[in-house]
């Protein structure tokens, strides 16, 4: 008994330390901010703890911006920003545009309108013609690679002491980010300003050959990536959100470098940027390498965007997905859109409930009752309305079913109970030390301000939902049950065990 209850004693005693550890830190950020000329805003916070500063670049387009038939194209050109410019990356520039660039977009618009036609009923097949482009294409790619630099532009950066140079693409933006000496800011400057102003998307059909493979391995061969695909595109009837961020397979076979560089310059414009420097930096010089490299920029007319939006569900939805794993499912709840007042009630709701050793499904269905292996609850962060997810493995020999319908007990415990102040207090400390936590270094609070800054419009959100997060009360926990966590607002999706054939 003693070893049984021997961690939720030191998870106890580790959120008292660190409750008075949040309690006695008041957070206070120097944010320099500065907007160019070309309307890019800047946001410098100088911090001496170390030579080195992190930039942080979001672009405010992800995947919710695309066109129908054109999905993963936002994840495809963020790999394309990795190939380098008409300086960087090349032995040939004007000849490789010319020559072989156009020519390898006219062959596989021509080989991608081909396969199309022979997938139509009723169409005759001709494999030769399907043959001679696929040579023609082999042939223009192999000319192509006697002209590359192969990976020019990440090993500058490494030659001069970057980590962490990367990028990712999500559902409302799309970032790059680097840690760099400090001495190396303007050389940061340089880089990622040409690839704004002068980007070559070389070897875009090899690329997009990577992330079919990057989609196969994530989705098709990965049965969490299955479950959560399936989820998320049958929780989102009307929504973009529905589309996965990677893309559809037969968008991502379609896309073509003309697509990225439409792509590129109706959203990759610096009036659409929010652009991060924490680290070891003077504010002033720092302002004044930015308009000398950035400012050049011609800002972009921003297209008006129509996004569809999910009308209310009526009722619950449910999908199986059938795999060679163990079984598992998810619970999606529509909640409200990041900013709104609930949503931080929301927030502390999940971690109530699945937070840790000490939340309620850990304690009744993990260690109690010992239905589940794991269970895991998370609140989407998006500009849109989206998803309260509980996602959980039950322990055999127990089914989905029976762990399904303990979890709806417990939240039917957690609508008709109390929340107690010891809970509040816990997870209250929870979510400000991690924070507190985030702030420690340049890396993530650059990312935590980028993103307060695009999202929100304003860095000080990043702030404010520490206050609002504090705020919440036990009344507040047990409204946003019982509105949101309801048999009509769920989908579920359940990974079955493949069928024996």
């Amino acid at each position: 008994m003693r070893t049984r209850w021997l961690p939720l004693i030191v998870s106890a005693m580790l959120s008292t330390l660190i409750a008075y550890s949040v309690r006695a830190q008041e957070i206070s950020l120097d944010v320099r901010e500065h907007t160019l000329k070309n309307g890019m805003k800047v946001l410098i916070l100088p911090r001496k703890n170390s030579s080195t500063f992190s930039a942080y670049l979001r672009f405010k387009t992800g995947s919710v911006h695309e066109q129908a038939g054109k999905t993963g194209l936002s994840h495809m050109l963020e790999h394309m920003m990795f190939m380098g410019t008409r300086s960087i990356g090349t032995l040939e520039a004007e000849e490789e545009e010319e020559a072989i660039l156009e020519k390898l977009d006219q062959l596989h618009h021509k080989i991608s309108d081909l396969r199309e036609l022979e997938r139509a009923p009723f169409q005759p097949k001709d494999p030769s013609r399907l043959m001679a482009l696929e040579k023609e294409i082999a042939e223009a790619t192999a000319a192509h690679k006697q002209l590359i630099i192969p990976n020019e532009f990440w090993e500058i950066y490494r030659r001069h002491g970057a980590v962490g140079l990367n990028a990712s693409t999500s559902r409302d933006g799309t970032q790059y980010y680097v840690n760099l000496p400090s001495n190396r800011l303007e050389l940061w400057t340089i880089l990622e300003s040409d690839r704004m102003k002068n980007p070559v998307f070389r070897e875009f059909y090899t690329e997009r050959e990577v992330v079919k493979e990057e989609r196969r391995q994530r989705y098709e061969a990965n049965p969490e990536g299955a479950l959560s695909e399936a989820l998320i595109a049958l929780a989102f009837a009307a929504h973009p959100y529905r589309n996965p961020v990677i893309g559809w397979p037969s968008d991502i076979d379609r896309l073509l470098r003309p697509d990225a560089l439409r792509h590129f310059k109706t959203f990759y414009a610096p009036n659409n940027a929010v652009l991060v420097l924490v680290g070891d930096l003077d504010p002033e010089q720092t302002v004044r390498i930015m308009e000398e490299q950035f400012g050049s920029i011609p800002p972009q007319p921003l297209p008006e965007l129509h996004i569809t939006q999910e009308p209310p569900q009526r009722g619950e939805r449910r999908a199986s997905v059938r795999f060679d794993a163990q079984p598992r499912f998810m619970i999606g709840y529509h909640i409200p859109a990041m900013g709104h007042p609930d949503h931080y009630a929301l927030q502390v709701a999940a971690a109530i409930m699945g937070r840790g050793r000490t939340s309620r499904f850990y304690r009744s269905l993990i260690d109690g009752k010992r239905l589940a292996a794991s269970i895991d609850v998370s609140v989407s962060p998006l500009r849109d309305p989206g998803l309260l997810t509980i996602s959980a493995t039950p322990r055999s020999p127990h089914t989905p079913e029976e762990l399904e319908k303990e979890i709806g007990a417990e939240i039917e415990r957690l609508r008709g109970a109390a929340v107690t102040d010891q809970e509040l207090l816990r997870v209250r400390n929870q979510l400000e030390a991690d924070l507190v936590r985030s702030l420690r270094s340049n890396a993530s609070l650059a990312a935590e301000l980028g993103n307060a800054q695009a999202m929100a419009g304003d860095w000080r959100y990043l702030l404010e939902s520490r206050k609002r997060l504090k705020a919440v009360t036990a009344d507040d926990v047990l409204r946003v049950v019982k509105s949101y966590l309801t048999i009509e607002n769920r989908t579920v999706a359940t990974l079955l065990p493949t069928q024996p054939r």
